[in-house]
């Protein structure tokens, strides 16, 4: 850990601003103040209203550099956004007192979970994220230890976790552009097609694409995604952006960037084929899409267009314009060929290409303000006893339209929580976990039509502040070299807690000073110090809070 004053200088501010930032996302995605996972937060002292202060300690070994002795870990990444029920691997950097990375083979790393409402981990750093979104500070532990000689050093740190809607829910996973990358003459103009994809690489209809010029020296794009190129041959990584977003929904986007390069003379062979994307598509009633043509040569390489012209081989299958925007009708069936591209290319002499393309309409199987989903806003809900929150319902269409008015009821079991009709929860039970507790239904509709879905919410009820943890135990330090303190809180379940004040101290104020953020300096002296380091957490009295 052993490292020069200024360079520690550095490393410490970064390390505060990512602080201060996961601190600003909230704790467990439902808002509430991030004091503990700062490592501070403001004085409560010893007395006032809250509960009696809880008490940890930290050692502090002060000791000449030496180069092979573990310094700090790195974890990568600090701050992981994962979806909800998939699977990503942490991975730790460990640096010796010189700052030079250590061999992985020379090292013992062990991960656990802080919180277990975040996921869980392997002890090789496989985490899956768990059902619950929201934000999770400190969720992730890693204690990594290196054996030296006789002698042992171990050494841990933190890691969060952001816990995001499950794939399943992002219908649009990527925009696939055509061509990938983009190789013209300057002045020459051409359309490029972007397509809208599933998971499982499958086109996507209603999807609103919209087209940017990145880097203007490349050229310029219009709305429709036709490309001129600019005067200046030369390669441009990145120079046109497209994204892809549902209609009416500004959630589900995904982004692509086209490089591009101009360059003089012929930038391809004669062209010989016309590809129509996508070749065959579903639809339901009423879905659009738009076909885009491509005239390649027998590299693959695009050449630009003169003439376009679409034509329907059966009109009532839907209706097409004259820029291949396709709109399906109310019959279902499949139709092949349905779609037919004619395109002339420029060049000498002139070429007729034709392409098509398949459409299956398939039967509607409800109307558009159908009652499809119920989200619950608070799917993770962490009160004290007495404490209130007021819970928010959203119920949605198939096609992702809010149903306004449904019929909502509030249920919880009574010996654990009060639910008012419009959803103000009260928790009045025991501290500990409730896993689907809270219940809300939402009907729309009567008789054979009435729909009635229902949503479902974990209570946790807080304890009372029972032990906290300080992060790192224990730590190495040089002369006048920095370390950053945090702790982690629970209550007597071993549950989290967030809303909580802390005050750090030093036992012998020779050894160093520490601020109320958990900042500690070393001082001069050498020696091993242990529970040099005091702090006392207390928890302030319960509020109400209102859901996000």
């Amino acid at each position: 850990m052993a490292q020069r004053l200024s360079a520690k200088l550095g490393q410490v501010l970064g390390l505060l601003a990512a602080l201060l930032l996961v601190s600003s996302l909230g704790c467990s995605g439902k808002g509430e103040p991030q004091e503990g996972d700062r490592g501070g937060g403001q004085d409560s002292g010893t007395g006032g209203a809250g509960t009696p202060p809880v008490e940890a300690f930290a050692s502090v070994i002060i000791a000449p550099p030496e180069e092979r002795r573990l310094s700090r870990i790195e974890v990568v990444p600090r701050f992981a956004l994962v979806p909800a029920g998939e699977t990503m691997v942490f991975s730790a950097i460990a640096y010796d007192e010189a700052a030079r990375p250590t061999d992985a083979r020379d090292l013992e790393v062990r991960w656990s979970m802080k919180d277990l409402q975040a996921g869980t981990i392997t002890r090789r750093g496989v985490f899956r994220a768990g059902l619950q979104t929201g934000v999770f500070n400190s969720a992730v532990e890693v204690v990594v230890t290196r054996r030296v000689g006789d002698q042992a050093v171990t050494l841990q740190t933190l890691a969060s976790v952001s816990v995001t809607r499950p794939l399943a829910q992002h219908d649009i996973s990527r925009v696939y552009v055509l061509p990938e990358e983009v190789q013209v003459e300057p002045g020459a103009t051409m359309e490029l097609a972007a397509l809208a994809l599933d998971r499982d690489g499958v086109s996507i209809p209603d999807v609103v694409f919209t087209w940017e010029m990145v880097v203007p020296e490349a050229g310029s794009v219009d709305r429709q995604g036709r490309f001129t190129s600019g005067s200046d041959p030369g390669y441009f990584p990145g120079a046109i952006r497209v994204a892809g977003q549902k209609r009416g929904d500004t959630i589900r986007t995904a982004v692509s960037l086209v490089p591009v390069e101009v360059r003089r003379g012929d930038v391809g062979q004669s062209p010989t084929k016309v590809n129509l994307y996508p070749q065959a598509v579903t639809l339901r009633p009423g879905d659009t899409i738009e076909f885009r043509a491509l005239v390649l040569d027998q590299r693959g390489r695009v050449h630009p267009q003169a003439e376009t012209s679409w034509s329907l081989k059966d009109p009532g299958a839907g209706t097409l314009d004259n820029r291949g925007r396709f709109r399906a009708g109310l019959q279902p069936g499949t139709y092949p060929n349905l779609v037919e591209v004619t395109v002339v290319p420029q060049g000498s002499p002139p070429v007729r290409l034709k392409a098509s393309a398949t459409v299956t309409v398939v039967k509607a199987v409800e109307q558009p303000t159908r009652l499809e989903q119920l989200v619950l806003t608070q799917q993770l809900v962490r009160l004290r006893p007495q404490e209130s929150m007021q819970m928010t319902v959203t119920a949605l269409s198939r096609r992702g339209q809010v149903i306004a008015s449904p019929n909502l009821t509030w249920t919880a079991p009574e010996a654990l929580a009060r639910v008012s009709p419009a959803g103000r929860v009260t928790a009045v039970g025991e501290p500990g976990v409730y896993q689907d507790a809270l219940v809300v239904t939402a009907s729309e509709g009567a008789g054979a039509e009435r729909v009635t879905l229902t949503a479902k919410g974990t209570l946790i009820i807080l304890g009372p502040l029972a032990r906290v943890e300080v992060v790192p135990r224990e730590v190495r330090v040089a002369p006048r070299q920095m370390i950053q303190f945090i702790y982690v809180a629970y209550d007597v379940n071993g549950v989290r807690l967030f809303d909580t004040q802390a005050r750090w101290e030093m036992v012998d104020p020779k050894v160093g000073t520490i601020d109320n953020a958990g900042l500690f300096v070393a001082g001069e002296r050498l020696g091993e110090y242990g529970d040099v380091i005091r702090l006392k957490v207390t928890q302030p009295v319960p509020r109400e809070r209102r859901g996000s």
